[in-house]
């Protein structure tokens, strides 16, 4: 190595590991694309690296070109664009938008409900092509009728109009009667879909239009009390008024009741469900009143709504409304009692109906209870009775006084002094007894006899202003009364359907025929699920021989039970071809054992019913029959007893 060649190795060396070395090297970042002349970076191979940087110089040039392609076709591209654009604003006559179309609907914007009216809809075209099949669809409010016949309902109408040209109108007048409470908005909805040539998209357009109800035809007013006790019976009186002036045909009322509520009866007989009641037509001016009765029960402060909507009936259904043309509402609050009020039968103090049974006493206590936090003065306790089988003569009292020209026991501060100041929190007990009676007569039948005991406790509390006021608490118990249901027998030789045979009085070891007769008769409410059971002792035989055929009655040879499915039986059918009767043969082979006897023929046999009225089992025993065929006319004495 030459001096010179060291000298620049040594001026290198210092270079790198000179303290100023980041100021050469900002420098050389600076001068990136100048080419170097004084110093070579390849000691060994400078012509390649000659080669490297004519390929770079090829690369940068191949780069340019393609960049500037680019920007080329760019620009083409926005040119033809623009042209397309402003071909389409300027000579685009198949291009079609919804915002060339519009809907106007010409009618009045207030209607008397109940009347005819008719709306005039347009459709109109701004666009530059024809469109084709146009379909109009209106969607009227609930309570719209068809104009032609009021008992439809008109929910929406839909039908195609004709083709609407480049700016033409297609049209379409439609008439419906609205029904509505009087100042209450209407919104009636219009779409149109339409198609346009070379294309098979749908394309829509909709538009609303409100119309005002001026007046309504009919109104339906709810009225009843605002505050109720729980389980406290109220009325509600509904009041539907016409004022229009043509008849309103085939109207029915259909009740929305809240929970908690318990439909009791009403005036007029519902159609279904105890919620709809037919009104039928009414006059212009005319008025319909339905009164329910019935219980709400909730919690203290509670309230609850009830509506009521009238409308005229389906075609198809007439218990369904078609087109409800207006409804009413009531609001009712849930009170705690001043009083709470208790109503015991028999041990029983649940609120269900307590069933009893004729000729059977009742113990009636009353019980309440003070929920306010003041003292109740000069408090007074009524119970009065009522029901068909409410005997007057079977009442007693411990210590009220029983009017029974009123059928009412009052108990009172004089005759019970607990009641001249119940405290707060106080509680008490008043008591009776009576006695439900079967009071037919000759001329009349009674049929689901119950008793019903309507309490009112009264009193006085200082209000806020210190000012006595009388407050009231109520409760009803209901008493249902069953059935008398009856099961007999006898035993017939001479008499009954079928021809007996054999020995009388029978004979040791020979066999002796009787007939069977079973009777079912009943009192006072209807009965279902009849059913009876007995059986035949083993040496008596089943002949196979029933009157009527048709009647239900099986024997099992296996277990010799007898079972009769008598199925359901009406009322008071003592005397009376409604009673259910069978009868059938049995044969008797008695050993030589029973000579002097009595032998048995049908072993005990038991009845089981339920009572349709107040849906208990029903039941009757009927003891055992022997061949003392007595009630035979044929009958002499020792006919009975076996012999020889």
């Amino acid at each position: 190595m030459n001096l010179e060649e060291k000298s620049k190795i040594d001026d290198l060396n210092k270079s790198l590991y000179s303290r100023n070395t980041p100021e050469i090297r900002t420098k050389r970042r600076l001068n990136l694309h100048e080419k170097p002349t004084d110093i070579q970076t390849d000691w060994e191979h400078p012509e390649e690296e000659r080669r490297e940087v004519d390929l770079n110089e090829e690369y940068k040039d191949s780069t340019m070109s393609f960049l500037t392609k680019i920007l080329v076709t760019s620009i083409i591209f926005f040119l033809v664009a623009l042209g397309i654009g402003t071909f389409l604003v300027f000579k685009g006559e198949n291009i079609v938008s919804a915002k060339n179309v519009d809907i106007s609907i010409n009618g009045p914007v207030s209607v008397a409900g109940g009347e005819p009216v008719s709306f005039e809809i347009q459709v109109s075209n701004s666009n530059n092509i024809k469109l084709e099949t146009v379909d109009l669809a209106v969607d009227f409010p609930p309570g719209t009728s068809d104009a032609e016949d009021s008992q439809k309902e008109l929910k929406d109408f839909r039908q195609l109009i004709d083709d609407i040209a480049p700016g033409g109108v297609g049209q379409k007048t439609i008439k419906a009667i609205l029904y509505g409470e009087e100042n209450t908005k209407k919104e009636i909805k219009v779409l149109v879909e339409y198609r346009v040539k070379g294309s098979n998209a749908v394309f829509q357009k909709e538009k609303t239009f409100d119309v005002l109800i001026s007046s309504s035809p009919l109104s339906v007013s709810v009225s009843s009390y605002k505050e109720v006790n729980s389980n406290q019976e109220f009325e509600l009186t509904v009041n539907v008024n016409s004022n229009s002036k043509e008849v309103i045909k085939n109207l029915l009322l259909k009740a929305v009741y809240p929970f908690g509520f318990t439909y009791i009866s009403s005036d007029v007989q519902p159609v279904s469900d105890n919620t709809t009641w037919r009104i039928g037509d009414i006059p212009p001016g005319g008025k319909k009143t339905i009164k329910i009765k019935g219980k709400l029960e909730g919690q203290d402060e509670e309230s609850r709504v009830f509506r009521f909507a009238t409308g005229a009936y389906k075609s198809t259904n007439d218990k369904v409304i078609g087109t409800e043309y207006i409804s009413g509402t009531q609001e009712v609050s849930i009170k705690k009692p001043f009083m709470t009020v208790g109503v015991t039968v028999d041990s029983d103090d649940s609120n269900n109906d307590h069933i009893a049974n004729f000729n059977k006493a009742l113990r009636v206590d009353v019980t309440y209870f003070n929920n306010l936090q003041t003292a109740i003065i000069d408090g007074e306790v009524s119970v009065k009775i009522s029901g068909s089988a409410y005997d007057k003569s079977s009442v007693s009292s411990d210590d009220g006084l029983y009017r029974s020209l009123n059928n009412e026991i009052v108990w009172n501060s004089i005759t019970t002094k607990n009641l001249s100041n119940i405290e707060a929190g106080g509680s008490g007990k008043v008591s009776f007894s009576i006695t439900p009676r079967d009071m037919s007569s000759s001329q009349k039948a009674i049929t689901n006899p119950d008793l019903k005991f309507d309490v009112s406790i009264s009193g006085k509390r200082n209000s806020e202003s210190n000012v006595p006021e009388k407050i009231v608490s109520t409760a009803r118990r209901n008493v249902k009364v069953s059935s008398d249901i009856a099961f007999g027998g006898q035993v017939l030789r001479s008499s009954g359907p079928f021809t007996n045979t054999g020995s009388v009085p029978p004979k040791a070891d020979q066999l002796t025929t009787y007939t069977v007769v079973w009777t079912i008769d009943n009192t006072v409410n209807s009965a279902n699920s009849i059913e009876v059971r007995s059986s035949l002792p083993p040496y008596v035989k089943w002949m196979d021989k029933i009157s009527p055929n048709d009647e239900d009655i099986s024997y099992d040879s296996v277990r010799g039970e007898i079972i009769w499915n008598a199925g359901s039986i009406g009322t008071n059918t003592a005397g009376t071809n409604k009673r259910k009767q069978v009868s059938f043969q049995v044969g008797l082979n008695p050993s030589v054992t029973q000579i002097g006897s009595s032998p048995i023929l049908v072993e005990q046999s038991y009845l089981t019913a339920i009572d349709d009225f107040t849906g208990e089992s029903l039941k009757s025993n009927l003891g055992t029959l022997n061949t003392r065929f007595s009630t035979d006319p044929s009958y002499k004495d020792g006919d009975d007893r076996v012999i020889q």
